[in-house]
């Protein structure tokens, strides 16, 4: 019996190259859909960009999706394309375009489940967010700080967290009511090399740092040293999703998929400036009535730790990397190591 192939959407991003990687390395035999090539996705794939196969086309097209699937036959897709908050969210660039999120995000993603429902394929695995959930609790609560679980009530305020929560709705749908084998994963904080937007908010500060610009920020006191965050390596996020094609049916519909372990932004960069070679970021601290910075605004509003007991049981996901070494690791992909 030959690989299982897995059709990878979005498998030339900054976490979907990471998928294909995990994906070749359990045996499955990946073939990217992708709109184009991207110079990230190529520097993380390294040598086994070469070998890998690739059928273009887009999740907004459902007839791309039907030939590509009719031409490699898929045991399973593994759903990452995705847009980005960036792209969408108005206030962030100058020409946001909100359309984006359900165009790509809830009706791409509805054409994969309705194309692998028709064609027979086995499995989907959609890659979501934390963002699905929300605001989490202030600092301090049982669930900001001992792991939001995935029933914690979902009330997102923003474009991206809204159409993933939209696309998650439609994955359950398929699942109970038209049978399709379909798993979400709701990842947590996500870093690693080419990362791009974020500001000067923590993941901010980690992007820039990997670049080698140690950008200088001002945080309100609690923003940097009472708010919590949680921080996973986009390689591990590939794994998960490995572990999700592979796994048995699932009990469940939505997984956590992070470390479990939270860190003020503090913590963090006290971490940064212990990997070799990292530019550490430069941060000034005032006070939180200080009138000079919104501190607010640098800390993520899905600030939180995620209890991922679940995927721990049910799919054996473990993270391999703390933050310090995914900084390490993302920083060979880089320099090309």
């Amino acid at each position: 019996m030959g690989k299982r192939t897995i059709l990878v959407t979005g498998g030339t991003g900054v976490v979907g190259a990471w998928a294909v990687r995990a994906l070749d390395e359990a045996g499955f035999a990946p073939v990217i859909f992708t709109r184009g090539l991207t110079v990230a996705g190529e520097r993380i794939l390294g040598s086994l960009a070469q070998s890998l196969r690739r059928v273009r086309g887009d999740v907004e097209s459902p007839m791309d999706l039907v030939r590509a699937i009719c031409a490699s036959k898929p045991y399973a897709i593994a759903h990452l394309a995705s847009a980005k908050p960036w792209e969408m969210e108005p206030g962030s660039p100058a020409d946001a375009d909100p359309g984006l999120a359900f165009r790509r995000n809830v009706t791409g993603t509805g054409n994969v489940l309705e194309a692998a429902r028709s064609l027979g394929v086995h499995r989907v695995v959609f890659m979501s967010s934390k963002a699905a959930y929300g605001p989490f609790p202030a600092p301090g609560s049982r669930d900001a700080e001992g792991g939001v679980p995935e029933d914690y009530p979902a009330r997102p305020q923003d474009l991206y967290g809204l159409s993933k929560l939209s696309a998650e709705a439609l994955c359950g749908y398929y699942r109970t009511v038209l049978g399709l084998d379909v798993v979400c994963l709701r990842g947590a904080t996500a870093y690693g090399p080419f990362k791009r937007g974020a500001g000067l908010s923590p993941p901010g500060l980690i992007g820039a740092a990997l670049e080698g610009a140690a950008l200088r920020a001002t945080y309100a006191e609690s923003a940097y040293r009472v708010v919590v965050d949680e921080y996973v390596y986009n390689a591990d996020i590939g794994r998960a999703v490995a572990l999700a094609v592979a796994a048995p049916r699932t009990t469940r519909l939505l997984f956590n998929i992070g470390t479990g372990v939270g860190l003020t932004t503090e913590a963090l960069v006290e971490a940064m400036g212990r990997v070799k070679g990292l530019a550490v970021p430069v941060v000034s601290v005032v006070p939180d009535d200080d009138p000079s910075v919104d501190g607010g605004h640098l800390v993520p509003n899905q600030a939180g730790v995620l209890d991922v007991s679940a995927a721990r049981e049910e799919l054996g996901f473990v993270t391999g990397y703390d933050v310090e070494a995914g900084l390490a690791h993302a920083l060979t992909i880089l320099r090309g190591q």
